[in-house]
């Protein structure tokens, strides 16, 4: 997926290819919502393993580390995408409708995924392709017009899931899932890899490789990336 340029408050992007970029591990200062249209892929959040059907959508908050794995380059990868800021999140929210305490509340307990209906999703994908059409636009009333347009699209997103039932992860990779987990809630202390191999119960020259195939980046990056994560959250709060 693209990043979002410096400076923007929200961005849509619609894309559909066959020879998808292999993506490594990452987080966003932003918040991702992603709606999975066809394709062969897993994907991994925070160490939870999805494998997406058509009309998933998948919620990735600020610092959310996140993955596509793609299993078959030969079937077309189509998916839309939101991104958007907290404050613009914020500014769009109401005293009754808090979009950033509605999101946090969507996904706490690592809920991430969730699924929409063919009608919504055709409808989410005419009104994403709207404001993709209308982004570049140079008069200021555009710009404006496009803004509370993104605004619609992204309410009636977080409408049509605030009532479904989270999706839960598969069964491909749980001890993968541990160790991630084990790594993010220790973090800030000392961790060698006989720690981490010994949580895993495997030997840490196994784990190197694992780990590596499963995100795409090695232990020593991803702890720091987490460390950096973290050092972050504290200064925002």
């Amino acid at each position: 997926n693209r990043q979002m340029p410096p400076g923007r408050e929200f961005e849509a992007y619609h894309f559909v290819g066959k020879k998808p970029h292999p993506v490594v591990y990452h987080s966003h200062p932003y918040y991702e919502i992603f709606f999975f249209i066809s394709g062969h892929t897993r994907i991994v959040v925070e160490g939870l393993d999805f494998e997406p059907t058509r009309g998933d959508v998948l919620i990735y908050p600020p610092g959310v580390m996140h993955r596509n794995i793609h299993l078959d380059a030969l079937i077309p990868y189509e998916r839309f995408y939101l991104y958007a800021t907290r404050d613009f999140l914020q500014s769009v929210s109401s005293a009754d409708y808090d979009i950033p305490g509605m999101l946090e509340r969507m996904t706490q307990d690592e809920h991430y995924c969730f699924h929409v209906g063919e009608e919504e999703l055709s409808a989410l994908i005419h009104l994403t392709d709207q404001v993709i059409a209308g982004s570049d636009l140079p008069r200021p009333a555009d710009k404006l017009i496009n803004r509370y347009q993104f605004s619609a699209l992204l309410i009636q997103s977080l409408s049509m899931m605030t009532s479904l039932e989270a999706i839960p992860q598969s069964d491909y990779s749980r001890g993968m899932s541990d160790l991630i987990r084990f790594i993010n809630q220790h973090a800030a202390e000392p961790l060698s890899l006989d720690d981490l191999a010994d949580n895993y119960h495997t030997n840490k020259y196994y784990l190197l490789r694992e780990f590596k195939s499963y995100t795409g980046i090695s232990v020593h990056q991803y702890l720091m990336i987490r460390r950096v994560l973290q050092s972050q959250e504290m200064i925002r709060h």
